[in-house]
């Protein structure tokens, strides 16, 4: 990673309606697909909690804001927000980490 380059780690969760689970997998599998492709991406993750399955957490590592910015605003996240918002029953909030990297 280039000298100063500030890495952005995205936390997100969320808890789905009873009898929503799978429609929200459907939902965000070609989301994650597609994610996983941008070029500014290192890692884009959904993880199901196994205490509350309807509760969903995506962890996201991107290499700067830039690539964060660009992947809020790709072609296939307006509709992934609308279908989620369906599907929601609870929003647990957003966390944006960033760590400036010295070499």
């Amino acid at each position: 990673m280039p000298c100063g380059s500030e890495r952005i780690v995205v936390w997100a969760g969320l808890r789905v309606k009873d009898g929503a689970i799978e429609a929200f997998k459907e939902l965000a599998a070609p989301v994650i697909e597609a994610t996983r492709q941008e070029p500014g991406c290192i890692k884009y993750d959904l993880l199901q909690d196994s205490a509350d399955p309807q509760t969903f957490y995506f962890f996201e590592e991107y290499a700067d804001e830039n690539a964060y910015k660009a992947h809020r605003e790709m072609s296939y996240m307006p509709a992934m927000r609308e279908g989620r918002e369906k599907l929601l029953d609870k929003y647990l909030g957003i966390r944006v980490f960033s760590e400036r990297f010295v070499s």
